[in-house]
């Protein structure tokens, strides 16, 4: 989660992460490998082997509906995404209307706001969320919607960035511009506090270093950019100059590592339980 300042205005910035992603539901797939090492890494936090409803949000092209569907076998299965061109491609391209031909008539795709869920309360018995969180701007409106919608015994298996996200980028950066050029990301106890604070109850959590590789600067750039996930909070100017892109580019080039260009992150993974009573 972004922290925003107080004069955030939520309604335009939650219109300016939706446009992103529309733009990028096209090249999302093909520039997704962080997200995927991430997506995998969450399904084997999954606390049960079945469950009747399930809710995936933020589901960006779907990614993760075949596996969910296969390893819960849902009679309600739900998706939800703020990009509605994100559906589009998730509704269009997903193999699990081909793969499991008896779940399509169970999964619903929505277009939706996770901070105000347009569901039921107690409509689900698992939500699952992987790197979708750090785009929502309150987090104890969050957190309360995903528990209202949750049926008690259910749980919320979620991925999220921590702080330490991408250091590499702010040191390239550091002595070119004073302009903030990646997010800021709470901490885990903080993140752990705002869960707790919603009455939930932790089942398990960790944060972990996931690096990623790249042959140039320009390469792990694109990795953001083609995933519609470039969008920096409180960034008061866009506009870039070619002479200044191009000491960027340079002073990323001097933290190259014998893999290639490091773009490291610090991602929260943890899995809540909505307590029976």
């Amino acid at each position: 989660m972004p922290i925003a300042n107080d004069g955030e205005d939520s309604f335009h910035y939650k219109r300016q992460v939706a446009q992103r992603f529309d733009r990028a539901a096209l090249t999302y797939d093909a520039y997704a490998d962080f997200q995927r090492v991430v997506l995998d890494r969450l399904f084997r936090h999954l606390p049960c082997s079945h469950a009747n409803a399930v809710l995936d949000v933020g589901t960006g092209t779907g990614q993760a509906l075949a596996t969910l569907s296969q390893t819960l076998s849902p009679s309600l299965f739900m998706a939800l995404d703020l990009s509605f061109q994100m559906l589009e491609t998730a509704r269009t391209s997903n193999h699990l209307l081909t793969d499991l031909p008896s779940q399509q008539d169970a999964l619903s795709f929505v277009c939706g706001d996770a901070e105000s869920l347009p569901f039921s309360d107690n409509a689900f018995d698992l939500l699952f969320s992987s790197l979708a969180m750090q785009w929502c701007l309150q987090p104890k409106t969050l957190f309360s919607e995903l528990y209202r919608a949750t049926a008690p015994g259910g749980y919320l298996v979620f991925s999220t960035l921590c702080e330490g996200s991408m250091p590499e980028i702010e040191q390239a950066w550091q002595g070119i511009d004073n302009a903030p050029h990646v997010n800021q990301y709470p901490r885990l106890e903080a993140l752990l506090a705002q869960v707790t604070e919603c009455h939930w109850q932790i089942e398990h959590s960790e944060l972990a270093t996931v690096p990623m590789w790249f042959s140039a600067p320009e390469d792990a750039i694109h990795s953001l950019k083609k995933v519609g996930a470039s969008l920096v909070v409180n960034k008061q100017n866009n506009s870039m100059s070619p002479s200044k892109w191009k000491t960027f580019i340079k002073q990323y080039e001097q933290l190259r590592e014998k893999r290639g260009i490091p773009l490291r992150y610090q991602v929260a993974f943890v899995v809540l339980q909505k307590p029976c009573s």
